[in-house]
């Protein structure tokens, strides 16, 4: 059977939206593909009618799965004849509400943290209340560009990768630690490749308090599973998302909130602790972070998705 990967301009080229749109087809094609043809799809907009027809002659007898709100580029018509001829819809809302969709055009929900499932799940009679639809869980992975266990291991050295909106980061700290000029835009490989220069990434953010049609936006731990695919240990406040579900709740540097001198506290022990018990406890727990988040786990839940229909 076809699985189709669709997604809409501007949701590719990223790295965060690359890693569960291209990246992910190349895990399926590597892990899935004796039972699964695996591709990456442009959904066209409506305004582009022969591309629309096109992409869902395309989707004959195919699962389609649909990267955030890449549906709502088709339009109603277009996602009625789709319905019709697909073997299934699912939506991958990764950390959106996509929509508004008609009820009963998606299968499956499908939702990038253990947070999000609980939130779709609760909000289900809002987005489609039709008998059914079900929501499950497709873990998010880490970036597969980044070299396993690469991180330096003689010294402690701190490090913040993202957008600077995403953090509160003392001065003092984004002079000395490893923080790459970062906009969301372009090439990210050489940002991907600085991962590697620290050992310890701060992870702090606070959880989003927007309302997406009733249902709280939710993300994945994507920050964390990428320092365990490098070996580093994080600093993370225990209100982000799927954290403790990860990590433990003992897990020994969580903070309990994004202050400033909380998260300056939280990188003197951690540097303090470098090399000790407490940070080798770390180092195990993000071991397991990093088997729970490999590739083959995350095909395991793909593949229990696909073999609904």
């Amino acid at each position: 059977m076809k699985v189709v990967f669709a997604y809409r301009t501007g949701q590719k080229a990223m790295g965060g939206k690359a890693m569960r749109v291209d990246q992910m087809a190349a895990m399926a094609q590597a892990h899935l593909s004796g039972r699964y043809a695996f591709e990456v799809a442009l959904a066209p907009k409506s305004s582009r009618p022969h591309a629309c027809r096109r992409f869902v002659e395309a989707c004959t007898d195919a699962i389609v799965i649909f990267h955030k709100s890449a549906a709502s580029n088709l339009g109603p018509d277009m996602r009625a004849s789709l319905k019709q001829v697909s073997a299934g819809i699912c939506v991958d809302h990764l950390d959106v509400i996509a929509g508004p969709l008609e009820p009963g055009f998606v299968d499956v929900h499908i939702a990038a943290s253990y947070e999000a499932e609980r939130n779709l799940s609760r909000g289900l009679t809002a987005l489609d209340p039709t008998p059914g639809v079900q929501v499950r869980h497709l873990r998010h992975h880490a970036d597969p560009r980044l070299a396993e266990g690469s991180v330096p291991v003689d010294k402690f050295q701190l490090g913040y990768f993202g957008l600077p909106d995403n953090v509160v980061l003392p001065p003092e700290m984004a002079e000395t630690g490893v923080v790459p000029g970062y906009d969301g835009k372009g090439d990210v490989s050489a940002f991907i490749a600085q991962l590697s220069d620290a050992n310890f990434h701060i992870c702090t953010r606070d959880p989003s308090p927007s309302l997406t049609r009733g249902i709280l936006s939710s993300k994945p731990f994507t920050k964390g599973f990428n320092a365990a695919a490098v070996r580093a240990n994080v600093l993370v406040n225990r209100q982000v998302h799927d954290a403790e579900y990860y990590l433990g709740s003992d897990y020994p540097f969580f903070i309990d909130s994004t202050d400033t001198c909380a998260i300056s506290d939280g990188v003197r022990h951690a540097s303090a602790e470098f090399g000790g018990a407490q940070w080798e406890k770390a180092q195990t727990r993000m071991a397991s972070v990093a088997r729970q988040v490999a590739p083959s786990e995350v095909m395991a839940e793909l593949d229990k998705i696909l073999r609904l229909f």
